[in-house]
């Protein structure tokens, strides 16, 4: 479990990040599971080691969830006056710590060597893992 997580290089205080990992065949399945307020918002999955995310589903404001999509969250910066106040994440808005600089560093998501719990796919959110024809195109 990680708190106030870096997500698009802003951090986001209260953003909590659960990481979940097994092995199959084709490498390391990994799953994170966001959550701010308590609520999750999001999941993201692919494979340890890949720049970005094969899928990710967003939990809409109704609290179903949306049809998985590949590669990585719709993440937007929001801006004023030249500083980054929040980041939208599909339909939810969230306050990020104002931005002047470089990140410094915040929460960031295990390395691949990092051991964690294994969990199975994230069971009626698309395909676990990814079809082949995804897998074969790690630049999602």
């Amino acid at each position: 479990m990680i708190d106030d997580v870096d997500l698009d290089g802003v951090v986001v205080r209260g953003l909590r990040g659960s990481f979940h990992r097994r092995p199959s065949g084709s490498g390391l399945l990994t799953v994170g599971v966001y959550s701010y307020a308590g609520a999750e918002l999001m999941m993201a999955w692919g494979y340890v080691g890949e720049a970005h995310c094969r899928f990710n589903a967003l939990r809409r404001p109704d609290g179903s969830w949306e049809p998985p999509r590949q590669g990585c969250p719709p993440v937007a910066r929001v801006h004023d006056g030249g500083r980054v106040t929040a980041l939208t994440l599909g339909e939810h808005i969230l306050p990020a710590e104002p931005v002047t600089g470089p990140p410094s560093g915040g929460a960031r998501a295990p390395g691949p060597e990092a051991v964690l719990p294994a969990v199975g796919g994230p069971e009626g959110l698309g395909p676990w893992p990814p079809p082949a024809a995804c897998a074969a195109d790690s630049g999602s």
